[in-house]
């Protein structure tokens, strides 16, 4: 027995479709690729005839309340990759789901395995983020080790029918893996704007201490890539001008003792505030305090920013955003109209951005309407639904 699984009733619209996603990230977990799996996968359940999730065992408790079929294959979710082909046959030998699309390449293998041996899925798809498609396992183990998978995942890639890249960057990484242009299409990352929009912040300014302050927002992994150094030094350039700005950093993670080191290193203890993991439903009032989002990420490969939805969200709540201009960020911000690009590790340009909207009121409300408008218009989760289901059509 491969998995367990529960079932709730399809409604809606339906797409003549047998759909399902096989995704090594889900919720309970939480990150880029868990939020990108269950947004389209709740999306994917109202206009489709049958729909399913093929996803690691983590939590059962929550499958209950899901308004989809999900099968759990109790291993981690480095190791699904192994044993999805026998899930696979086994999902398919019973419901027949002529469409599988793969949250990862690494699974690909299932739908390949399968379609050899019964005919289906009649339709191979994959979603590409950015990290998994550079990541060497046996980069430091000899160049025929890595050579040998570098052959083995261009042959399996070549028999997918399809591939949804995220951004500009992440399909030239399927090119570089050759993968022709025909079989790309970008379809962007998404936000929820019902859910991530402008709050009523009074009540949190008071908690957080921060009425009539510039509040300087981040929130992500406290990992060295995402730059969090940089905005302390850039903050440190822009306190000596006007001391009335706060920084609020949310979230944790390994860098965070080396973060506030530098921050006390800096004389910066009255302008920051480390705030640790903040709950998902308080998120839209963090959002909407902020003056401005920062991230500044930095390449390290494999670690790369293959999009950054944490930008959609801040503009989502009408607040600008500033990023660098690193893998796949540029796709989620438009550099004058919704926020600011910056060159990666230059910390004196990104103080300079972030000086100028902070000044500048009018700027920044401008740059935060358009981002709701965007938002709203062209890159939330329904419309990078759609787009899916538009080529697989």
């Amino acid at each position: 027995m491969y998995f367990c699984h529960t079932k709730k009733t399809t409604y809606g619209k339906l797409v003549p479709m047998n759909l399902l996603l096989i995704t090594q990230d889900f919720p309970p977990k939480t990150g880029g690729i868990e939020t990108y799996s269950f947004e389209l996968a709740k999306r994917f359940r109202t206009n489709v005839k049958k729909f399913g999730v093929i996803a690691p065992s983590h939590s059962q408790a929550m499958d209950s309340n899901l308004p989809f079929e999900v099968f759990r294959v109790p291993v981690k979710d480095s190791l699904l990759p192994f044993v999805a082909p026998m899930a696979l046959l086994d999902v398919i030998g019973k419901s027949r789901f002529d469409t599988v699309l793969h949250a990862q390449w690494q699974t690909v293998i299932a739908s390949v395995f399968t379609r050899k041996m019964i005919g289906y899925p009649k339709k191979i798809y994959v979603a590409a983020h950015a990290r998994e498609l550079l990541i060497e396992p046996f980069a430091g183990q000899g160049g025929a080790i890595s050579k040998q998978l570098h052959k083995f995942r261009k042959k399996l890639l070549s028999q997918v029918d399809g591939f949804f890249p995220v951004s500009r960057y992440t399909a030239g990484l399927l090119e570089n893996e050759g993968v022709s242009q025909e079989k790309i299409q970008i379809v962007k990352n998404g936000t929820d704007p019902h859910f991530f929009s402008k709050k009523d912040t009074e009540a949190l300014s008071k908690e957080l201490k921060v009425e009539n302050k510039k509040v300087i927002l981040s929130i992500c992994r406290l990992v060295s890539r995402k730059g969090m150094d940089l905005v302390l030094h850039a903050l440190n350039e822009i306190v000596s001008r006007n001391p009335n700005v706060v920084y609020l950093v949310g979230g944790s993670g390994p860098d965070s003792f080396r973060l506030k080191r530098l921050c006390d290193t800096l004389n910066l203890q009255d302008h920051v505030k480390f705030l640790g993991r903040i709950p998902e439903e308080e998120l839209p009032y963090y959002y909407s305090l902020a003056d401005v989002f920062v991230m500044p990420a930095k390449s390290d490969p494999p670690d790369v920013e293959g999009f950054g939805i944490v930008f959609l969200e801040a503009n989502a709540c009408k607040t600008p955003v500033i990023g660098s201009k690193s893998g796949g960020i540029p796709d989620a911000i438009v550099d004058g109209e919704t926020g600011l690009l910056v060159d990666e590790n230059d910390a004196e340009q990104l103080a300079m951005a972030i000086w100028k909207l902070i000044t500048n009121d009018e700027l920044s409300h401008q740059m935060g309407e358009a981002g709701r408008k965007r938002i709203l218009s062209e890159i939330n989760w329904d419309t990078s639904a759609q787009k899916i289901l538009a080529v697989m059509r």
